[in-house]
């Protein structure tokens, strides 16, 4: 397997998407062609999801704003996800049990295409690897109030036209993203940024 790091240079965003099962399959197969980078070390280990489905005949995504109670990275915007268990059987099952207890995604009906880089959040000292999933039906949000402050359902297409008005080399000021009245920042948005360059480049494949 080759290492692939995103597109360098990556296509302009198409103006009409294909349906989220489409979106996910393309980035199935750049995904099984390309090794996520992987981080060592005593840091804690998170999974999370990034939930494809489709709403209004258009892929969406999933996050989450983090009540403000919660003692990481509180009234934060976040991928569905959180800290692995010892009853996990690995960091794949850990973002998909997150997904359900916090937005109410059931495991059985998200059909994982891959995995992303691993990202480190200094803030919270936690490895978080990202997985790409794809919703065989509607997503309903069920919040799971104590820890979620409100479920954002993002189209793709504003999240990879945000993405492509981000400078190639971007900062910690810089890597944001603007979405649904939200400031998405910090490891989400460096999560962020690896999929949306991924997805474009996956949609631009012949």
């Amino acid at each position: 397997m080759t290492s692939l790091a995103p597109c360098p240079c990556p296509p302009p965003v198409p103006p009409v998407l294909p349906p989220a099962a489409e979106v996910g399959s393309r980035l199935e197969t750049l995904l099984a062609r390309r090794a996520a980078a992987i981080m060592r070390g005593r840091s804690r280990r998170a999974g999370v999801l990034i939930a494809l489905y489709d709403h209004r005949r258009t892929p969406h995504l999933v996050l989450t704003r983090r009540a403000e109670t919660l003692p990481h990275h509180g009234g934060q915007v976040a991928l569905p996800g959180g800290r692995w268990d010892a009853g996990d059987a690995g960091l794949r099952a850990t973002a998909l049990r997150e997904a359900h207890e916090e937005v109410g995604i059931e495991p059985a009906q998200v059909r994982v295409v891959g995995r992303l880089d691993d990202v480190h959040a200094r803030g919270s000292d936690h490895i978080i690897t990202p997985y790409v999933g794809v919703l065989a039906g509607p997503f309903v949000a069920v919040p799971n109030h104590g820890e979620i402050a409100r479920v954002l359902e993002v189209p793709l297409g504003d999240l990879l036209a945000a993405d492509a008005l981000i400078p190639p080399e971007p900062n910690v000021w810089t890597l944001r993203y603007p979405l649904l009245g939200e400031d998405v920042w910090g490891a989400t948005a460096r999560i962020l940024r690896t999929f949306s360059r991924l997805t474009r480049c996956a949609l631009s494949a012949a």
